[in-house]
């Protein structure tokens, strides 16, 4: 598809231009790339008058196929990974349009099909028309969130997606299909059958022998990657644009520098959103800090170990006493310690 010389009807959708007729430096269209002419070849054929020589080139069709993470839910531009996928295959050479029915995110190109709190039930009633309007040449998929979270159980939920997958192939036949292990909920329960899903969906797309599918790993995507319970902050989604983009790399053959690894970076900034009581009333806020990889001290089952976590500085007032003039005094100072996120369900 689209890139170095892959043999399918999508291949004209190149970060290039496509040649259709001859050009006029005396360029020759073989079966490969283009070669120039030699020296001592003859003169140029006549081209008739509105014959084209040059079609201009057609970026590769990208549907972002999923819920409310798609859309992009928990980063304030709700660009999802989608910005920082598309930036990464433009330097790595490969020209994308992103297609869809909806519009969220900055840029100029922010299509998708992201619809929040849809199941994969959803998105499959509506799924024929979306492929036959945007005719699709590469569709990712990140599906099955709403349907753990409102009770199907990881089993049911990943036949519906095999169903799904299904259908993409049978009203686009020749499109590259990428399915996402979905990241992992904060909430417990959902946390352990998302690792059940997780775990089915390389053996589903295996039984399909669709060399045309590619299982892409999300899964590692959870903790402080996410706002809330659910969605990324911008730094997850980050994560999961480069996940897509190693991906879709190997299929389509990108290279060169697209940017620093997220899972390389040892300082980052994260937005969680999180629960704080003010005077005794609960309000909800986020809060974007500065958080480091350090190696730190924590007690796993009684005993202390030495570990590599995400802490942040925080500001806290501590209690101490002091003798003046004889007298012990209480007073208190400003300190900044290194925390970790503590509960991450306070939401």
């Amino acid at each position: 598809m689209g890139f170095r010389g892959q043999g399918w009807a999508g291949a004209r959708r190149l970060g290039v231009k496509t040649m259709t007729g001859v050009l006029a430096a005396g360029l020759v269209v073989g079966c490969g790339a283009p070669q120039i002419a030699s020296a001592g070849a003859s003169a140029p054929a006549v081209v008739q008058a509105g014959t084209p020589r040059i079609q201009e080139f057609q970026a590769t069709r990208v549907m972002p196929l999923g819920d409310s993470i798609t859309r992009g839910t928990g980063s304030p531009t709700r660009s999802s990974y989608r910005m920082a996928l598309s930036e990464r295959l433009i330097k790595g050479g490969m020209q994308i349009d992103y297609v869809g029915s909806q519009n969220d995110g900055t840029g100029s190109d922010t299509d998708h099909e992201g619809h929040g709190g849809w199941t994969i039930d959803e998105l499959s009633a509506e799924l024929d028309g979306w492929l036959d309007q945007y005719r699709p040449d590469v569709v990712l998929v990140h599906a099955g969130t709403n349907n753990i979270t409102q009770g199907d159980g990881p089993y049911v939920t990943a036949r519906k997606l095999s169903a799904m997958i299904d259908q993409i192939r049978a009203a686009r036949p020749d499109a590259q299909i990428f399915v996402a292990k979905i990241i992992r909920s904060r909430v417990p329960r959902e946390a352990a059958q998302d690792r059940v899903y997780n775990r089915l969906i390389p053996k589903l797309v295996a039984k399909k022998q669709d060399e045309r599918i590619t299982v892409v790993d999300q899964s590692s995507v959870a903790g402080i990657d996410l706002h809330d319970l659910h969605h990324p902050n911008d730094f997850g989604y980050s994560k999961m644009a480069w996940n897509w983009y190693r991906s879709m790399a190997r299929v389509f053959g990108t290279s060169g520098d697209t940017g620093p690894n997220p899972y390389r970076m040892r300082t980052t900034v994260r937005c969680l959103a999180a629960k704080v009581v003010i005077d005794g009333e609960e309000h909800h806020r986020t809060e974007c800090r500065t958080w480091t990889l350090r190696t730190a001290t924590v007690k796993i089952n009684g005993v202390n170990r030495r570990v590599r976590a995400w802490q942040t500085l925080r500001e806290t007032t501590q209690t101490y006493r002091v003798r003046v003039d004889g007298r012990l005094e209480t007073r208190t100072r400003v300190v900044r310690r290194w925390t970790g996120p503590g509960n991450l369900l306070n939401l």
